[in-house]
């Protein structure tokens, strides 16, 4: 009976396990849920979706993950990134359980239909586009820049520029942005670049395929390789990961900040009286660089 009582929490994310960022949100997530000495029954699911190479797989990742939620009936569930969100949970929002907790998302709520649902609540992910600005400054002093962008057509691709594109870059000036399905597309994106801007920020580059009539998805390490291989702007990531694939720089918000910060909020919110409204909440102000010094001289 103890057992069956104790709050359930289902902490799902979107990508696999053995991702860099999934490995330090999770480490955030379990060291508050490690300090709290409230008895709770805690599960983990990992949807993959980063690595499916089409609609078709990523619709029956979201029917295990139904089924996950089903079998567990957890209290609460901590949903990571945007694509928990469009595959799965937002076929949750507006019921009376299970309060959902959304994290590291860059889309806005509304779009997966969280505006009025009272079960739901979470943390927006903000790219850390000032301090990008003034790197961008000290890394190519002298004079105000030419930007391109470029990431995926995904849903955190997608939010994340509509971040870039509502930031004010002055003095700087984005002179091309590009929303990519296939990597044969970025590669031809990226060398048309040459002469033209002094810059690229590389945002999402999950699950491209390799080009428009090749769905084989291509390794994230080798896209990162060939764009810091051939781009002649300086490329700057915004995830870690980037970096830790071969990259030379990259600011990337916090995942270990994002992930403790949900966990906290799930806590307080299950000791809540049933659908009491919870704010959501913007990461401001923490975030993490990474630098390859031998690739970032090169």
């Amino acid at each position: 009976a103890f057992n069956l009582t104790k709050p359930r929490i289902l902490v799902l994310h979107s990508a696999k396990r053995s991702a860099s960022t999934v490995q330090r949100l999770d480490a955030g997530i379990r060291s508050v849920l490690d300090a709290n000495r409230q008895p709770m029954s805690v599960r983990w699911h990992y949807l993959g979706i980063d690595t499916m190479p089409d609609e078709d797989h990523r619709e029956d990742a979201a029917k295990i993950g139904a089924r996950a939620i089903a079998q567990f009936d957890p209290d609460l569930v901590i949903a990571v990134d945007d694509e928990a969100q469009h595959y799965l949970m937002r076929r949750y929002g507006g019921r009376a359980r299970p309060k959902i907790i959304f994290t590291a998302i860059d889309q806005e709520p509304a779009l997966y239909g969280y505006g009025q649902a009272a079960n739901v609540t979470g943390i927006m992910e903000r790219l850390p586009l000032a301090a990008v600005r003034d790197t961008l400054a000290q890394a190519l002093p002298g004079k105000p820049l030419r930007l391109a962008v470029i990431g995926s057509a995904g849903p955190t691709g997608t939010g994340q520029l509509r971040q870039v594109q509502a930031f004010d870059w002055a003095p700087h000036q984005v002179e091309s942005v590009h929303s990519l399905a296939d990597f044969a597309s970025w590669k031809a994106a990226i060398q048309a670049m040459h002469g033209t801007v002094d810059a690229v920020l590389v945002l999402s580059y999950e699950g491209l395929q390799t080009s428009a009539t090749d769905d084989r998805l291509v390794p994230p390490a080798v896209i990162v390789r060939w764009i810091e291989a051939n781009a002649h702007p300086l490329p700057m990531g915004v995830s870690l990961d980037y970096v830790e694939l071969g990259g030379a720089l990259s600011i990337a918000p916090s995942a270990r900040d994002m992930g403790a910060t949900a966990a906290t909020q799930a806590l307080a919110w299950l000791k809540a009286k049933p659908l009491e409204p919870a704010p959501v909440l913007t990461q401001e102000g923490h975030y993490s660089i990474a630098m390859r010094a031998g690739a970032l001289q090169a």
